[in-house]
């Protein structure tokens, strides 16, 4: 039986130096039936233009305006899908892959149709013996989620293939069956928890979302917030404003409620504490100014940066 097709989307903003070194990596693939396109969304780094030099076989779909992580990866899973791939996997510029990356996904996948996403363990490219994040459980508490595995030293209980709450959106591979019965991101959210909201809608469509364990990625450990570099735009501001999006979509009224106490209450523990370690309170404050901006459905983008 032939090799199911699996097209690589590979996003890209302001990322010249990782998407080159993650288009270096995509020759390592043992398996054989695959193809890779990166969606630029609106780079002004020179990435597009880094990517023809280095690479000038590579597909690339630029795009007029930053679309972010949601609109992006939606452009490029139509594009896969609408080109025939039975398999669409989503990366993020910032990561490399081990070479038995799609023989593994490809492998969990086929063993039942209802299984609409595959997930790959994500290892801290700086040091491969610590896990970035291995898979998300929705817990409706001050966070929303919990990363199971994340910052923690590999070991065999991550090693496992098991049915999860949600994936992680780097290293996550769509079904064309799930895209076609649920479509792609809900790019309301634009960045951050679209990957927990695309799993519950599959699971409440009767598809399965699997962890693989044995199917790696390594991912850099700050990428994009690289504190190296300039921080492109106050993460948790996604995270306060997404979350809130997530729970009004999908949370009953006992665990919105219970989010939404234990979510102040979380807050303001941080900021006190924050007060007597001499922390910068900004980064809170942008925490409630995202859950506010949710409630409202209030997206800034020029404000924050993300768009021109």
């Amino acid at each position: 039986m032939a090799e199911p097709h699996v097209a690589i989307v590979i996003l890209n903003w302001n990322g010249k130096e990782d998407i080159l070194r993650c288009l270096s990596t995509l020759p390592r693939i043992r398996y054989s039936n695959w193809s890779a396109t990166v969606v630029d969304n609106a780079s002004t780094d020179g990435s597009v233009a880094a990517i023809k030099e280095h690479f000038p076989d590579q597909r690339v779909l630029v795009m007029e305006k930053n679309l972010g992580f949601c609109g992006g990866n939606n452009r490029g899973i139509a594009d896969a899908v609408q080109r025939g791939a039975d398999y669409v996997l989503l990366l993020n510029n910032d990561t490399e892959l081990h070479p038995d990356l799609l023989t593994e996904l490809v492998r969990v996948a086929r063993t039942d149709a209802r299984i609409g996403a595959v997930g790959a363990k994500n290892l801290l490219l700086e040091n491969p013996r610590i896990v970035w994040g291995a898979y998300a459980e929705i817990r409706y508490h001050r966070d929303l989620v919990h990363v199971v595995g994340s910052r923690v030293p590999d070991g065999p209980e991550l090693t496992c293939v098991k049915d999860v709450d949600s994936v992680i959106g780097n290293g996550m591979m769509l079904s064309r069956a799930a895209v076609e019965s649920i479509g792609g991101f809900d790019e309301a959210f634009f960045g951050y928890h679209e990957d927990v909201d695309w799993c519950a809608r599959a699971r409440k469509a009767g598809f399965r979302i699997v962890y693989n364990g044995h199917a790696v990625i390594y991912h850099r450990g700050f990428g994009a917030s690289n504190p190296a570099r300039p921080r492109p735009f106050p993460v948790l501001y996604f995270l306060g404003r997404n979350s809130i999006l997530f729970a009004r979509k999908h949370a009953s009224p006992a665990q919105l409620c219970k989010f939404v106490t234990l979510f102040f209450l979380g807050v303001g523990w941080w900021i006190v504490a924050g007060v007597f370690r001499g922390d910068r309170l900004k980064s809170y404050l942008w925490l409630v100014r995202g859950f506010i901006d949710g409630v409202r459905g209030r997206l800034p983008l020029r404000e924050l940066g993300l768009q021109e």
